[in-house]
């Protein structure tokens, strides 16, 4: 990998040929596995957490993303 903060670039430095061997070699084997959870948060965080290109955070929690535009600031409960 190279990185480059000043133009925001990220490169794999892999000929595309070698990177399509290890995709085909990669589907072959199954893909991905990821570890069993070790812990309930473990379980609750692979459940309801989405992509790190969406924002990484719990689904459900997106309908409330706009909360206050949609209905105002709370009230103070103090």
């Amino acid at each position: 990998m190279r990185v480059d903060l000043g133009k925001g670039e990220a490169n794999v430095l892999i000929a595309p040929d070698e990177l399509e061997r290890r995709r085909a070699r990669l589907a072959a084997s199954g893909g991905y596995r990821s570890p069993d959870s070790q812990t309930p948060w473990q379980e609750l965080y692979r459940q309801t957490v989405g992509q790190h290109a969406t924002g990484a955070c719990m689904e459900m929690a997106i309908r409330y993303q706009d909360i206050i535009v949609r209905f105002g600031p709370p009230r103070h409960s103090h």
